[in-house]
């Protein structure tokens, strides 16, 4: 562990700048400037924000770039990069005017062109976005500060473009025409955010520097959500992949780090024993999940996958990923929703859930026809608690008969292992909250290919419904059925809720912890 942190060290000073910070006095800020270091469980797989749903991408992708709409502290809709909207009384016409002033980080105008072309080019190449947007006619820009989209039919137009992941992020016209569906890289991911990037080191860092000419929305008293009055105070933020857990714990306590994803839980006591430190569990964060390649025989039979279900014990694998059944970092639950998010919270189709079974487990793979042929399961140790999770769900598929092969990897090379389709049947992951049911189509809607192979049409048209304008009451009852098919089509396999601790030196002011993104803008970093 030692060597591992004399590493992230000398890394966190070279790459970063922390030998010579400066400062400067804002309102907003106090004492402004300096670095704030971030320890974080792993790369991002890219820095392209329409091209993943990851979360360590999208950690990084908020700072840099900006939607027309977001998400505020409550989870409700508020204006980004739009000065306003309006819709027409057919809901078949949305018409955006945009802030004026605002500017890319090339220094170029932010203008409806830029809107549109990174509008189409989402469509093209985010997961689930042609599926979220299947209602869409056209987009124009009617003038340099107005764009205008028109549906084909009704459907929840403003939370698809919201929801983050993948993120709608604008870019400059010519990087997308520069690109097209190719991946964006390096000093051409330009967005309007209050954060530069400057310098992608995979394995090393990755490094933003604050953009002089941003302006924060003034409509807000402050930060909200992912959105809101933005302010930049630090000079950079570097964030560094430490992938070893211990690690991020030795460096928060010797004041290299300032922030630390996922603390181990037993080095939670001491932690708080520092006056130094403050720990807070990040509640809801994870729901632990099992992905399945629905293509890769034997998964592509009903029965088999419904004999993984009947043989986990749900509470031990939790138990395994928290030392213990501690309540504070765990729960049993196969909602998709979190009990937090009351309007999407559902029971549905979980009669089987957490109900271990060997006898039905035998039927069900005999059924199947499965005579033992080894089933390859994708995990990874940068997230420490999926890899407690996959070794307890492998431990107990194997004394139930099934030939699990655990497949180690680092969590980049593991989305594109899953992304490849080939050579595995089970993937462990995450998710985090959904923020709305429309999230799930990239996950459960035929083509998409996060989905892996699942394709069933009578889901397909639930998701189309619940992608509509239709009251709060109708759209539950939608939901209540897509999740009923979830469970009794096995698409994936839901473990429970993973609450994680992170950790912050008192030398970062204003940090308040939300969803799955540490947010470093309004913050400072106290010298």
């Amino acid at each position: 562990m030692a060597a591992a942190l004399a590493v992230c060290v000398g890394v966190t000073s070279a790459v970063l700048g922390l030998n010579a910070p400066s400062s400067a006095q804002t309102p907003e800020c106090g004492t402004a400037g300096g670095t704030i270091v971030a320890a974080m469980s792993t790369n991002p797989p890219t820095l392209d924000p329409m091209l993943s749903t990851t979360t360590a991408s999208r950690q990084v992708a908020v700072y840099i770039f900006e939607s027309l709409v977001t998400y505020d502290e409550n989870y409700a809709i508020i204006p980004q990069l739009a000065a306003s909207w309006t819709a027409a009384s057919n809901a078949l016409v949305y018409t955006f005017k945009l802030r004026p002033g605002v500017r890319f980080h090339n220094g170029q105008r932010l203008t409806a062109a830029d809107v549109k072309a990174s509008f189409e080019r989402y469509l093209k190449v985010a997961p689930g976005g042609l599926q979220r947007f299947n209602g869409l006619r056209t987009v124009t820009a009617v003038d340099d500060a107005t764009v205008r989209f028109e549906l084909a039919r009704p459907f929840a137009f403003l939370a698809n473009l919201a929801i983050p992941s993948p993120l709608f992020a604008v870019l400059p016209k010519a990087i997308i025409d520069k690109y097209g569906d190719k991946e964006v890289r390096g000093a051409d991911l330009v967005g309007t955010g209050p954060y530069t990037f400057a310098e992608w080191r995979p394995d090393v860092a990755v490094r933003l520097a604050k953009f002089a000419d941003y302006r924060p929305d003034t409509r807000f008293p402050g930060a909200t959500g992912f959105g809101g009055r933005r302010v930049a105070c630090a000079d950079q933020i570097g964030f560094i992949p430490v992938t070893e857990a211990g690690s991020r714990v030795a460096g928060l306590m010797t004041g290299a780090y300032d922030f630390a994803e996922a603390v181990p839980i037993t080095s939670v006591p001491q932690l708080e024993a520092s006056k130094d430190i403050t720990v807070q569990i990040v509640k809801p964060k994870w729901g632990i999940l099992i992905e399945l390649n629905h293509g890769q025989p034997p998964m592509d039979k009903l029965p088999f996958r419904k004999a993984l279900v009947a043989a986990l014990d749900m509470g031990q694998v939790l138990a395994a990923t928290s030392f213990g059944n501690r309540p504070e970092y765990i729960r049993v639950s196969p909602s998709i929703f979190f009990p937090e998010q009351k309007d999407w919270y559902s029971l549905a189709g979980a009669t089987a859930y957490n109900k271990p079974d060997l006898a039905q487990v035998k039927r069900d793979l005999a059924e199947a026809g499965y005579t033992n042929e080894p089933i390859t399961y994708l995990t990874n140790q940068d997230y420490d608690w999926m890899y407690k999770a996959s070794v307890a769900i492998a431990a107990q598929l194997q004394r139930a008969g099934i030939n699990v092969k655990l497949e180690l990897m680092d969590w980049p090379s593991q989305i594109q292992r899953a992304q490849s389709l080939k050579g595995w049947h089970m993937n462990q992951t995450g998710w985090s909250p959904r923020l709305d049911p429309l999230q799930t189509s990239v996950s459960l809607h035929c083509g998409s290919l996060s989905a892996y192979n699942y394709c069933n049409h009578e889901m397909d048209q639930l998701l189309d419904q619940i992608n509509t304008d239709l009251p709060l009451k109708q759209r539950q009852a939608l939901w209540t059925k897509i999740q009923q098919l979830v469970w009794d089509d096995v698409s994936v396999i839901r473990v429970g809720d993973y609450f994680e601790p992170e950790a912050i030196r008192s030398s970062l002011r204003g940090y308040r912890p939300f969803y799955v993104i540490p947010r470093f803008w309004s913050v400072s970093k106290v010298h």
